[in-house]
């Protein structure tokens, strides 16, 4: 078959975004710098009348920092878009080109906070079962002395990482306009380059690390599960073995109480899978069309309309944080409480 019956034609793709598209992006991406400034804002006059924040509410607000640059390049792309849709991807934009910058580094960077979240979760359970760790101990300048290491090891892992990768990418001219080819109405990776480099690039500098991400999240709260079924399981043994009159063992303890809300921090990541499965499948299909010449006949269709959902998922990330931390934070702790007095997570 023709290698280019395998490929999408990007100035149809680009003709197809419609004015719902670029309103939509154009309203979640205000609403997530919004959302995103009422977390910093609440977070920040925490601090200023003296209550330290919690560990995970901390990494919360480096990811909403992340998401926020994420909403400010979208809604700048999708006002350049509705002024002019019909960009030339070979001509190179520097407007173009930073906004690429800009949302691929913070999508980076975001993903890479998401499922931090999720190892520090997972960590903060079962990391300080071993009475006789060193982490274990109740030393305050101990405690804060480990959390002084994750978090500087956090940093290096979430914006370093991410800003070679960027870098790397703007010198070998890989961002720019890609006619909104798996992608909304803003740039990321130029089509002014092959499509095996396009899907390098868009694997390298975006769809490869989510995926990433969508495994390495639902593998900590695996983890996370296996271990709270095998010290229950540990528990029922020892209680049965002394009698029913012996009390079950306590859950361990750690040097810091459970993260506050900790079902709204689980919520993270599943929401994230939610708001952006719709551009991982994009790039999958397109993919496979490519470079497998495999095309079903709902291809087109089923293409645009994902197109219409990214559209709002990948901006509405911040907007969607504000919602679960503010607006039904009092619903998420009832909740979460039900479900620890049942000893559930």
């Amino acid at each position: 078959m023709d290698s280019l019956n395998c490929s999408n034609s990007t100035t149809e793709l680009a003709g197809k975004i419609t004015k719902g598209d670029i309103v939509v992006t154009m309203v979640t991406s205000c609403l997530s710098i919004g959302g995103a400034f009422a977390i910093c804002f609440t977070s920040g006059r925490k601090v200023y009348r003296g209550r330290s924040l919690s560990e995970p509410r901390k990494l919360l607000v480096y990811l909403t920092i992340a998401d926020l640059f994420i909403a400010i390049g979208y809604l700048y792309g999708s006002v350049r878009f509705l002024r002019d849709n019909s960009l030339n991807y070979e001509v190179k934009d520097p407007g173009c080109i930073a906004q690429s910058f800009v949302t691929t580094m913070a999508s980076l960077c975001s993903f890479w906070w998401t499922s931090i979240i999720a190892f520090n979760f997972w960590w903060t359970y079962t990391c300080y079962t071993n009475n006789n760790s060193v982490f274990a101990s109740n030393n305050i300048s101990s405690r804060q002395s480990t959390w002084n290491v994750k978090i500087y090891v956090y940093h290096i892992l979430s914006w370093i990482i991410p800003a070679i990768i960027i870098v790397t990418a703007l010198s070998k001219d890989a961002l720019g306009s890609d006619n909104s080819v798996e992608s909304g109405p803003w740039c990321w990776i130029s089509a002014n380059m092959s499509v095996k480099e396009q899907t390098i690039w868009m694997a390298v500098t975006g769809k490869g690390w989510e995926m990433l991400m969508y495994l390495s999240c639902f593998g900590f709260y695996m983890l996370l599960k296996l271990f709270q079924l095998s010290a229950r399981r540990r528990q029922k043994q020892i209680h049965a073995q002394f009698g029913s009159t012996t009390p079950l063992i306590s859950r361990t303890k750690c040097y810091q109480q459970p993260p506050e809300h900790n079902l709204s921090y689980i919520f993270l990541w599943v929401v994230e899978i939610v708001l952006r499965i719709s551009g991982t499948i994009r790039f999958v299909m397109a993919t496979l069309r490519r470079h497998a010449c495999i095309s079903p006949p709902f291809y087109e269709h089923a293409d645009v309309y994902l197109m219409h959902v990214q559209s709002f998922g990948d901006s509405a990330q911040a907007f969607c944080s504000f919602l679960i931390f503010c607006v039904f934070r009092r619903c998420f702790r009832n909740i979460n409480d039900r479900r620890s007095n049942n000893n559930l997570l």
